[in-house]
């Protein structure tokens, strides 16, 4: 197979000799130091109270994956018993505000 380069244009009109070299530093730390100098991040407040509220459910999750684990054993093991009426109730007063 024979590939032709006809009706091909360059990627840029300049030549190549003409672009501008790029400066290159010999030391990294320079480097290192002069983006720190001009990187910034700033968390905005929405940020901020999403992170502290990620924060809070982690520690309610961790408390409810112990009660879950504790329920999927005791229904495994056959010595989980419903409580009806203690349903009824809950859900009762859940249609009836005291």
């Amino acid at each position: 197979m024979k590939i032709e380069n006809s009706n091909m244009l360059p990627l840029s009109a300049k030549p190549a000799e003409a672009a501008n070299p790029i400066e290159k530093k010999d030391d990294p730390a320079e480097v290192v130091s002069s983006r720190a100098k001009q990187d910034s991040v700033e968390m905005s407040e929405n940020a901020r109270l999403l992170a502290k509220s990620r924060t809070a459910l982690g520690s309610v999750q961790d408390e409810n994956a112990a009660q879950i684990e504790t329920l999927k054993n005791q229904i495994a093991s056959g010595d989980y018993t419903v409580q009806a009426m203690q349903i009824a109730r809950r859900l009762l007063s859940t249609l009836r505000p005291k």
